[in-house]
């Protein structure tokens, strides 16, 4: 699956947590897609807030991608079958959601969304 992006130094993070962002994605919709599996949209310390995170805002995330992010956590017990299936329930709904969003449409046609002039209402 493409236009996935890790967020974070990947040499100085938490070995056990990933942050990652799923472009043309809205995160709370992938974490509602993957309902059987502990994820969050935001850092421990604002996982109840709809905000982007401001961590990620802080070290350079764009907006959208900050929405689209989901943080991954390893724990002592978590097993290489889950993380497996994980990633493929992951990868799977990503796909299903893209496929719903006119923004990755527009993507898949060659329109640079940052050329596009959105109209404030």
């Amino acid at each position: 699956t493409s236009h996935i992006i890790r967020n974070g130094d990947p040499e100085h993070s938490y070995p056990g947590c990933v942050n990652l962002s799923f472009a043309y994605v809205e995160g709370e919709s992938l974490l509602m897609a993957l309902k059987d599996v502990a994820l969050s949209s935001g850092s421990a310390c604002t996982s109840a807030s709809l905000e982007p995170s401001y961590v990620l805002r802080a070290i350079g995330a764009e907006e959208d991608l900050a929405h689209s992010s989901i943080r991954f956590g390893l724990g002592g017990f978590t097993t290489v079958d889950e993380v497996k299936y994980t990633a493929d329930k992951c990868v799977q709904h990503v796909n299903r959601l893209r496929e719903m969003s006119p923004l990755w449409e527009m993507v898949q046609e060659g329109i640079d969304l940052k050329s596009i002039q959105w109209s404030q209402h």
